[in-house]
């Protein structure tokens, strides 16, 4: 599958919420769950590092778009997100922000649109 470039933005986003979420106590991390008795790092914390290394796959831009569909539109968590302390705004930061939502949406949009070319 073919890599897609991440735009310096997108990558910074990632780059500091991965810093900030592991300077926090393991119980107060975003984007950790509980797998076989220990926190263990989900979904955000793969595809941050994904974003941070500068290149994602389609699979990769698919997730992004429903899992921004799921919490961007949600009051309970953009309420959340104002104090950029919370989990939720880390969790945010994590998939790349606004910038991540948008570069997502563009980048599937424009490969949609070559698909149709061919």
């Amino acid at each position: 599958m073919p890599k897609y470039k991440v735009p310096r933005e997108v990558r910074e986003i990632a780059e500091r919420a991965i810093a900030y979420n592991l300077s926090r106590p393991l119980s107060q991390r975003a984007a950790y769950k509980d797998q076989d008795g220990k926190r263990v790092p989900g979904t955000g914390m793969r595809t941050a590092r994904r974003l941070a290394s500068g290149g994602v796959d389609e699979a990769q831009l698919d997730l992004m778009i429903a899992w921004f569909a799921r919490h961007g539109e949600s009051e309970a968590e953009t309420q959340a997100r104002r104090d950029r302390t919370s989990k939720a705004a880390v969790a945010w930061a994590l998939w790349g922000g606004n910038p991540g939502r948008r570069f997502a949406k563009a980048q599937k949009r424009q490969i949609e649109r070559d698909r149709a070319k061919k």
